[in-house]
């Protein structure tokens, strides 16, 4: 048992593998069954007392229904009234009831005896179509009509006898102590149909006094009709449901054992607890009460066939199971023994790198761990020269990167001779124009001076302050060449001073401004420059109060913002600002133009929100990239 031990599970790796996967397996079934049969046994006994509780809400207010129709019809005897008569349905039958000789109506009582038949097939009997009978008593049982749901010819003299006894039984001292008064489930079988009924009566009453009565109204119904409720819950109930009198007298008994007979467990009914022995059988029994009208919903769920289905289920999870298990456990040896041949070949790989031999080895091509180790094996040696190569050509890249930058610098220290040469000309030429007097020549020259500095800087990323003041020392220049016939605002928000943009960006919108929308002709000529944050961006516009531009041509502008700027090819202005956004910001930034014929144009520029060092770090690594 030892050497079996040593040979086949402590030293063998797959073998340890699969004893350990066979055990966690075996334990998480057996979990999982516990789990499963513990949540399934709670799920079925939940589940079996919510559809009867269900169950007994719809049996409990379709019987609730019913009583408060009886109501309903004893209230349209006092008050509905045939357009041809005079009298009520009431009145009327107590005519009847007093003047006819029994088995004999004749002349006006027999057209008040089809006024109230009407009145008993049209009114009361459509108004549930489960009503099977309707009879109208007198007190003393010598005269009564009714109206039926069966043939003309059907007889109710087979039960009637039975209703008068109970009427005469069960009399109440106080008529009023209950709005509707109940029969029991009964025989109403009607010649070879066997049919078990039950009724809702109450008291003909005298209209000047309420407390005397002059006859009965009763409306009978099939017991089937309580099973009809609750069709749909059938398949899904486990007991038995009961309707029940105050007293204990049965309505309703979906097993049908407990008709004509007091339901001999009446008293544990009304105990509080919810397991009871009812039947010699432990029992859940949910009890609802409508006070209103005076009777009892109860639903019986005997444990034991709660069991049954509990017992089935378990036996179907753990046959289940048990085929899973065997087929998980078989499934793993082969695939152990799969993984173990492939393993091999990877340790015969090895001990080939050891020995210097650095040729791949043909390998089936799989994508697990198992794989990647063989491949990375096969590709050690080719990645280590690819990598040479590798880092040879980047070097080379770099070198070549690093040259056209030096290249460049060179290019852009010889454009600054004219610009520096320019500028200290400029000065010169302030200085002679101040000793002359002609302080508005030197001002101008001053601000070209200070215009040609910032020009001459090597920084192509600004602030946007450093772009407005720019900006403004612009229009100071028209507005002296204008002769004050040019207004200047300017309305940025604090908040976007500090975030950068590109130098002179702006420059090309206010020239176009200038050029295209100011009329010397105009007494007032006005350039807005604006800026504010928008979320993750900053929109900067330049607005004038010119002619505008018409439709056509504000789409062709437009299309040629959308087209792309070849470079070197001489484009400039707004052509070259929109590529250099979108080079900089990405496409989702550019120039917006908005301009309406004779009510001036508005040049929006949508940039991101971006500090002036994030964004010189960024255009500076155009060049390592």
């Amino acid at each position: 048992m030892r050497a079996f031990f040593y040979n086949y599970i402590r030293n063998r790796f797959f073998n340890k593998l699969l004893l350990l996967y066979s055990v966690i397996i075996l334990l998480t079934v057996s979990a999982l069954i516990f789990i499963i049969v513990t949540n399934i046994t709670g799920l079925l006994k939940e589940q079996a007392i919510t559809y009867n509780k269900q169950v007994l809400q719809l049996v409990g207010d379709y019987f609730h229904e019913q009583n408060r129709n009886l109501k309903n019809r004893m209230t349209s005897l006092y008050t509905f009234n045939d357009p041809d008569k005079k009298d009520s349905v009431y009145e009327a039958f107590a005519d009847i009831s007093h003047g006819a000789a029994p088995g004999e109506i004749t002349g006006n009582l027999r057209e008040k005896a089809a006024y109230v038949n009407r009145y008993m097939m049209d009114t009361v009997l459509s108004s549930d179509t489960n009503i099977l009978d309707m009879v109208m008593m007198n007190r003393t049982f010598d005269y009564e009509m009714s109206a039926t749901r069966y043939s003309a010819g059907t007889k109710l003299s087979d039960y009637v006898e039975h209703v008068r006894q109970a009427l005469t039984d069960r009399t109440p001292a106080d008529i009023n102590a209950r709005k509707t008064y109940i029969l029991p489930a009964f025989d109403g079988s009607r010649g070879s149909d066997p049919l078990t009924v039950y009724a809702v009566y109450d008291y003909i009453r005298f209209p000047n006094d309420p407390s005397g009565f002059s006859g009965y109204m009763l409306l009978t119904y099939d017991t089937e009709s309580f099973r009809r409720a609750y069709e749909p819950y059938r398949k899904y109930l486990i007991g038995t449901q009961l309707v029940l009198t105050t007293e204990g007298e049965v309505v309703y008994d979906s097993s049908g054992k407990y008709y004509k007979q007091p339901f001999p467990y009446w008293d544990l009914v009304q105990e509080s607890s919810d397991s009871r022995i009812v039947d010699g059988r432990e029992s859940i029994v949910n009890v609802n009460k409508d006070d209103e009208f005076g009777f009892v919903t109860v639903g019986i769920i005997p444990l034991g066939e709660v069991n049954q289905g509990i017992s089935y289920i378990t036996r179907m999870v753990l046959i289940a199971a048990s085929i899973c298990l065997l087929v998980t456990i078989v499934l793993t040896v082969l695939s152990t023994r799969h993984f173990s041949r492939r393993l091999k070949d990877v340790l015969y790989r090895i001990k080939e790198i050891r020995k210097g031999n650095l040729t791949a080895i043909p390998v089936k091509e799989h994508h697990d761990e198992v794989g990647i180790i063989s491949r990375n094996l096969n590709q050690m040696s080719e990645q280590l020269d690819d990598y040479i190569k590798r880092e040879f050509v980047l070097e080379l890249r770099r070198k070549d990167s690093e040259l056209k930058q030096k290249t460049a610098e060179l290019y852009a220290l010889q454009s600054q001779i004219n610009p520096h040469f320019l500028y200290n000309t400029l000065e010169a030429i302030r200085m002679k124009a101040l000793k002359s007097g002609d302080t508005e020549v030197g001002q101008m020259i001053k601000i070209l001076a200070k215009l040609f500095r910032s020009s001459i800087k090597e920084e192509m990323i600004v602030t946007v302050r450093e772009e407005m003041n720019y900006c403004q020392s612009l229009l100071e220049l028209y507005y002296i060449r204008f002769q004050g016939r040019l207004e200047i605002e300017f309305d940025v928000e604090d908040g976007i001073l500090d975030f950068g943009v590109f130098r002179h960006m702006l420059q090309p919108i206010i020239e176009n401004s200038i050029a295209h929308g100011i009329d010397l002709g105009k007494t007032r000529n006005l350039i807005t420059v604006r800026g504010r944050r928008a979320g993750d961006s900053i929109v900067i516009s330049v607005t004038d109060n010119g002619e505008g531009i018409d439709e056509a041509r504000l789409a062709s502008i437009a299309e040629q913002l959308r087209q792309p700027l070849v470079y070197g090819s001489g484009s400039i202005g707004l052509l070259n600002v929109e590529a250099r956004i979108k080079l900089i910001f990405g496409d989702e930034c550019g120039i917006h133009i908005m301009s309406e014929k004779g009510r001036g144009t508005e040049v929006q520029v949508t940039v991101l929100a971006r500090s002036k060092e994030a964004l010189r770090d960024y255009v500076q690594g155009f060049d390592r990239g």
